[in-house]
């Protein structure tokens, strides 16, 4: 009985394992033409710290698509940012703590383009600033709690240290007229009109004045040098200059 019994298990497992043998490429091929890939999370997604839920985003396969939202501590929404295929697309708007509509800026794939505006909490608009992918327009609109447009905005002005008879050295002064502090100055100029930073080398400056030296350079010619100045608003906001600043040496550089 017993041999009988080995006999038996020995055949079983035989079987078995003829059962199994061959190259699997058959069963391979099954498996591989069923598959579905994982192309992501499709939902929203919250993001929580202490109880306290500080981001939302709308998934679609595993990629921002939707809006994404965040919150203030008190849960009161802080931003919403609309997104088409991962990238910032359409109308972001920003909210005060109290729920009221604070700014509105468009994008267009990641890119501000278009006209930003930012509000009082009455509502009235506070600010207008221009954007042509993603560069700034040099001007602004901004406007008082009831409505009227501020004009009442500094100038640029500078004066010259003439030492290139001695030294062949034009230094430039350039500052504000009501001798701001909250001011950058660069050497530079717009592109196409609009202020593209990557254009600009950023002046050697003191709380009001930016100092430009030019020395005398054999084989340069010039009739002018430009300047532009970022002027920072009493609404928070860059109002920009451009200076173009006549020569009496054109070997200065």
């Amino acid at each position: 009985m017993k041999q009988f019994t080995a006999i038996t298990a020995i055949l079983i497992m035989i079987f078995a394992a003829s059962c199994g043998s061959g190259t699997g490429d058959k069963g391979g091929d099954r498996k591989k033409s069923g598959h579905v890939p994982d192309t992501g999370y499709t939902g929203v997604r919250s993001y929580v710290r202490d109880n306290v839920k500080l981001r939302e985003v709308e998934f679609r396969n595993g990629v921002r698509e939707g809006i994404t939202r965040t919150y203030y501590k008190g849960g009161v929404l802080e931003q919403e940012i609309p997104y088409v295929a991962d990238k910032k697309n359409g109308e972001a708007r920003w909210y005060y703590p109290d729920s009221k509509l604070f700014r509105v800026t468009p994008y267009v794939n990641d890119t501000i383009h278009g006209s930003q505006i930012q509000y009082y909490k009455s509502g009235r608009v506070k600010a207008k600033l221009d954007y042509t992918d993603g560069k700034r327009h040099p001007g602004i609109e901004e406007y008082t709690m009831s409505g009227e447009k501020v004009t009442s905005y500094p100038e640029i002005r500078y004066h010259a240290n003439d030492r290139y008879g001695e030294r062949g050295l034009y230094k430039l002064f350039i500052e504000m007229t009501d001798m701001a502090e909250n001011v950058k100055y660069y050497r530079g100029d717009l592109v196409k009109g609009l202020v593209d930073m990557d254009s600009l080398k950023p002046l050697l400056q003191t709380a009001t004045t930016g100092y430009l030296d030019l020395q005398k350079t054999q084989g340069h010619l010039a009739d002018s040098v430009t300047v532009v100045a970022a002027y920072l608003t009493g609404f928070g906001n860059r109002l920009y200059y451009r200076l173009a600043i006549p020569l009496p040496y054109k070997d200065l550089n």
